[in-house]
């Protein structure tokens, strides 16, 4: 059950196009479109990374290449779920006016890992170059407007989950995610 809570939630957030969020007090010196982020708990990504691996009690190494398209803004938050269920460190790539540069970096322990080997359109398996295996899928339909291109891997106790938006499909294809998985040392 608390698996498959966890798909309900990442899926619900790789199909919200918007942010609801309120404040009682403006922040300051942050750009308009980086509040809604900031409000909900996200931050520089190097300090949502230290936030989790002081945490998880553990080293949490990311992919050194990022995708060959721009980027705007990098934010990243530390979850850290109060019964240990669904920690994870989210980062978010994106574009303030290019709405399909949108790239995310989830990481989870591997304890607390999900299954996405079941009913995915378009999945793959693939194999990394240290022998570990990766699934490529999609959550693109032809019910959905949208939809993410995703890899997932396991690697020195993390659970990887590589996603660009699907409507890049043909510049980031399955081979280029590899490649970023394969850039992690």
């Amino acid at each position: 059950m608390k698996h498959f809570l966890s798909i309900c939630l990442l899926l619900s957030s790789l199909f919200t196009n918007e942010i609801f969020a309120s404040s009682v007090e403006p922040l300051s010196d942050v750009p308009e479109f980086e509040e809604p982020y900031i409000e909900i708990g996200y931050k520089s990504v190097v300090e949502a990374l230290k936030e989790c691996e002081t945490h998880n009690k553990r080293e949490l190494k990311l992919p050194i290449k990022l995708p060959s398209i721009e980027f705007t803004h990098h934010l990243g938050r530390c979850v850290n779920d109060k019964d240990n269920d669904n920690d994870q460190l989210q980062i978010e790539y994106l574009h303030k006016a290019k709405g399909k540069n949108h790239y995310n970096i989830d990481v989870r322990p591997i304890e607390q890992k999900v299954d996405f080997g079941k009913s995915r359109v378009g999945r793959g398996k693939y194999k990394l170059k240290d022998g570990s295996d990766a699934l490529y899928f999609t959550t693109k339909s032809p019910k959905t407007r949208g939809g993410f291109n995703i890899l997932v891997f396991e690697k020195s106790g993390w659970q990887y989950c590589l996603s660009v938006d699907s409507r890049l499909g043909s510049q980031l294809t399955a081979d280029l995610l590899i490649e970023i998985a394969e850039s992690i040392k």
